[in-house]
């Protein structure tokens, strides 16, 4: 799933929907993803990271899958 609807102005929505199936509060599901964002793009070697590169973002929903469903 590509969740980068988190970064734009429908996100508390779809943070809602996947509370809702995850069981979380939908301010965890947005900095989950803020801090999966930052993990990625963040590093030494991924300062300059487009968010709209397709690797990027893969590995971005990559680790928020993973962050998703190890607190299910």
């Amino acid at each position: 799933m590509d969740y980068s609807g988190l970064l734009g102005p429908d996100r508390y929505d779809l943070a809602v929907t996947l509370a809702k199936q995850y069981h979380l509060d939908p301010s965890q599901v947005l900095f989950g993803y803020l801090q999966v964002v930052s993990q990625v793009t963040g590093g030494p070697n991924a300062a300059q990271a487009d968010l709209h590169e397709p690797q990027v973002r893969a590995a971005i929903n990559q680790e928020f899958d993973h962050f998703l469903k190890q607190r299910h």
